[in-house]
């Protein structure tokens, strides 16, 4: 356990970062998500609307409530029993959400002989950890409800400043820490599948002139 609390979070960051750098100088015309949509866009665009939007908000709702020190909290007058409702009941809607959108797609990539065909082993071992950790945190929003701010909060943030506290994931139940380890090894696959696009996010998009068409006119 000592492992995986104290030293696998930084092996996967640096992983990550070191891998989306030598993927980018060495392949950049492969930095994409390998859409599959010119085979069947109606499931697609359903799954894909489900999923994304709920992994999203799932994910800076993390960020968030599990990173934000109790000093900052206090001095925005947010009780313990406030912040715990809050991330139960986002927890019990997006979760779901997550579950049933990551659903719609692999039910799609395994009916669709085409898109089947596009799918590599690194396509299947992404969707098993995605709904490995979807399924956790189903469990936990709506069955198990540990106290995960005076546990995995403290822990996280002692990761932060370089003090990992291993004795704080002690006590946390393995389905949690099962979830914890799930997440991490997506973050240290990023680079190596499909969801290196996660960092293409057209964000130049809005900066971009105008273009300009002109009408023609019979005649001219």
């Amino acid at each position: 356990m000592h492992f995986f609390f104290a030293y696998y979070p930084y092996i996967c960051i640096t992983v990550l970062l070191a891998g989306l750098a030598f993927r980018y100088v060495t392949d950049p015309g492969d930095w994409n998500a390998r859409s599959s949509e010119i085979f069947e866009k109606t499931w697609l665009r359903r799954g894909s609307i489900i999923f994304h939007y709920a992994i999203i908000l799932s994910f800076f709702g993390h960020i968030v409530g599990l990173l934000t020190p109790d000093s900052v909290m206090h001095a925005l007058r947010i009780s313990m029993e406030a912040h715990t409702v809050v991330a139960v009941g986002m927890g019990m809607i997006l979760a779901p959400l997550v579950v049933v959108g990551l659903g719609i797609l692999l039910w799609r990539r395994i009916t669709n002989e085409h898109v089947w065909a596009t799918t590599v082993p690194m396509d299947v071992l992404v969707v098993l950890l995605i709904l490995i950790n979807g399924c956790t945190g189903f469990y936990q929003a709506y069955v198990a409800h540990f106290p995960v701010f005076v546990t995995v909060g403290p822990w996280l943030r002692s990761l932060v400043v370089f003090r990992p506290d291993v004795v704080l994931m002690e006590t946390v139940p393995l389905f949690l820490q099962i979830h914890v380890v799930s997440a991490f090894t997506l973050f240290a696959l990023i680079p190596f599948s499909r969801l290196v696009h996660i960092f293409s996010v057209p964000v130049t998009y809005a900066l971009r002139p105008f273009q300009i068409y002109r009408r023609r006119y019979a005649g001219l």
